[in-house]
């Protein structure tokens, strides 16, 4: 999704003019226009950065930067997402490094309020996923209430996507450990009013 609005993005002037970014590995040129359109200078040292920009948390650049030189490192979206709020949001929730509890998670939000849907895109990426409303081929989850719907239909047929509620998001984040998506699959849902009718 912020690949696709990228284009459309304003930089308040001057938003970056305190960060010195270096960029590790392929980033977006776009990215990079971001940055610098909003007064950001890029520097050809890490040494030098303030903020160190990477998609690849594993790169001993990337490692060096935050045990030698301590420096924060984000991924792209910290820029993107900066953008959208206008105003820099806090480094530690885009940290590109696999210890973050959704690192590798792309997941799909269907059925849910747009009120639950901003929250649970923010704890998602924050905590180091990505999210999109498109189930498509990068999708690792689809998050859903419950076992209805279109795209619930359709990732009941891959796989690869591993169907869950939004709960398991909450759980894994105060557990602080991805949680087995098997125990949150919608299906497993028990109904209180079905339950209450059970009863009569």
């Amino acid at each position: 999704m912020a690949s696709e609005e990228e284009g459309e993005l304003k930089v308040p002037e001057e938003m970056f003019k305190d960060v010195k970014f270096y960029a590790v590995g392929d980033i977006d040129p776009q990215v990079i226009r971001l940055l610098k359109d909003g007064k950001a200078k890029e520097v050809s040292y890490n040494a030098l950065a303030s903020h160190i920009i990477s998609e690849d948390g594993d790169n001993p650049e990337v490692g060096e930067s935050r045990e030698v030189f301590d420096l924060p490192v984000v991924k792209p979206s910290w820029v993107i997402l900066s953008v959208r709020c206008g105003a820099l949001l806090p480094v530690n929730g885009f940290s590109p490094e696999s210890c973050q509890i959704f690192f590798g998670v792309v997941a799909c939000l269907s059925q849910v309020s747009s009120e639950d849907r901003s929250t649970l895109w923010a704890l998602i990426t924050f905590y180091g996923g990505d999210c999109q409303l498109r189930l498509n081929k990068k999708c690792t989850h689809l998050i859903v209430p419950e076992p209805k719907g279109e795209k619930y239909e359709c990732a009941c047929k891959r796989e690869n996507v591993k169907i869950v509620t939004p709960d398991w998001v909450l759980d894994s984040i105060s557990d602080k450990t991805k949680k087995d998506e098997a125990s949150y699959h919608p299906r497993l849902i028990i109904y209180e009013e079905e339950e209450e009718e059970e009863e009569e």
